[in-house]
């Protein structure tokens, strides 16, 4: 049986690219497992801690706020590379997730689930940009919903795993020690995981300085679409299982076949979404993808109907799966090498920015009007995330590793198309904004 055109496999992967995908693929299993536990043990820790939904909300609030500190890495990666400061936040995620384990108050809960926060923001970050670079043009939007399946199967196995917290009051500690079995793969990527070929060691620019010289009519609309999307997506997806299991009624095993068959199912938006990008361009892709997430976000919190709600599982994962590689893809596109990791680390915190309004919301608002109501006031983000994103320019295609061959070609006359032939594409422009621009003091 062959796949439809748009999922199947590109064949411009090379080399470099299929090293770059599995080193970056292990990195985002086990950042999405580590990264998803306090959302799918939620249920359970919640009850062990003795929290309300309303508390429970306010508590994550106060993680994502710490996480802001992630920012930090992506500083480093623009000035050191990028490969040191992922490795570190890979480490530290474990390092979180371990400390966990072992956590017996709510205020220690709460930071050793800070730190592997941070680490998350880092990962996401930092690992976006180093494939971006790595990865070939034609071929990038693609290789990014690669990586993005690999950390949702980080997610799914954390689920599979979930019927372990219920032997026990205690036992949803356990699926947070498993996160601290990463550290294994820590000697290899060491190893073996290369720096960014667009990486070059230089001075640090400010990333003010950055937005004065012209980057701000791109930083603001994706800051704005990171916002609004967090703010709906953080506590819609971390209170499903508590609405299945809590508010419904649903036993557990029952939820977590629901939730692994559809959200499972609708994982190949990461794979449809990369293609897409690659094909049709990254602003129709990801519109297409907020309207979908929309459309099931809504479905699953409004109705109580059994397959209604599987059929919004599957609308809302489609949706977030094929907002992640085309909204990334055009995200590291639209920023120079000197600066791309910072823009994408204050991205990223406004996206926490985002979620920390989203659960802000949500403590002042659950316990008042319910849960559902809650969602539904939250879901407007995403109608003006969508007249965010036609704002902003089309990126498809564009060269991110500016080596000396290329700048050669751009100067070296075309000659004219022989007779009856297409004529060649443009050069890939090579101008980066942060290059004329001086040391920060």
């Amino acid at each position: 049986m062959q796949l439809p055109s748009f999922i199947r496999p590109v064949s411009a992967f090379d080399l470099r690219d299929r090293r770059i995908l599995f080193l970056m693929a292990i990195v985002g299993f086990v950042v999405g497992y580590g990264g998803s536990q306090m959302a799918h043990t939620l249920p359970f820790a919640r009850q062990t801690l003795e929290l309300t939904e309303g508390q429970m909300s306010n508590l994550m609030a106060i993680v994502r706020a710490v996480s802001l500190l992630g920012v930090g890495f992506a500083m480093v990666a623009d000035r050191k590379g990028r490969r040191r400061p992922l490795l570190a936040a890979f480490a530290l995620l474990c390092l979180g997730s371990l400390l966990t384990a072992f956590i017996p108050s709510v205020a220690l809960y709460a930071i050793s689930q800070s730190i592997v926060r941070v680490a998350v923001v880092a990962v996401a970050g930092i690992g976006l940009v180093l494939l971006a670079e790595e990865l070939s043009p034609t071929s990038r939007g693609y290789g990014l919903g690669l990586y993005g399946l690999a950390g949702s199967l980080g997610v799914g196995t954390g689920l599979l795993l979930l019927p372990i917290a219920e032997r026990t009051d205690g036992a949803w500690r356990i699926l947070f020690a498993l996160g601290g079995l990463g550290l294994l793969a820590y000697p290899m990527l060491a190893r073996f995981l290369p720096e960014s070929r667009a990486f070059r060691p230089g001075p640090g620019i400010s990333f003010l300085k950055a937005l004065n010289m012209g980057l701000a009519k791109h930083f603001w609309p994706l800051a704005g679409i990171a916002f609004f999307v967090a703010a709906f997506s953080s506590p819609a997806f971390d209170f499903v299982l508590e609405r299945l299991i809590n508010d419904l009624g649903w036993e557990t095993g029952a939820a977590r076949f629901l939730l692994i068959v559809f959200s499972g199912v609708g994982t190949i938006g990461l794979l449809a979404g990369g293609r897409l990008a690659d094909l049709i361009g990254r602003r129709r892709t990801v519109v297409a993808a907020l309207i979908t997430g929309l459309a099931g976000g809504l479905g699953f919190y409004l109705s109580d109907n059994g397959w209604v709600l599987a059929a919004s599982i599957f609308l809302a994962t489609l949706g977030a799966t094929m907002l992640t590689p085309s909204l990334g893809a055009q995200r590291a596109e639209l920023f120079p090498t000197r600066v791309r990791a910072t823009a994408g680390g204050w991205i990223t915190n406004t996206a926490i920015a985002g979620s920390i309004t989203g659960f802000i919301i949500g403590g002042v608002l659950i316990d008042r009007i319910g849960l559902s109501a809650t969602i539904a006031i939250l879901s407007a983000g995403l109608v003006i995330s969508m007249g965010l994103v036609l704002t902003l320019p089309e990126t498809k295609g564009m060269n991110l590793v500016r080596l000396r061959a290329d700048r050669a070609r751009t100067t070296t006359p075309v000659p004219p198309p022989e007779s009856g032939s297409e004529a060649p594409s443009p050069p890939t422009p090579d101008f980066d904004p942060t290059e004329q621009l001086p040391p920060s003091p």
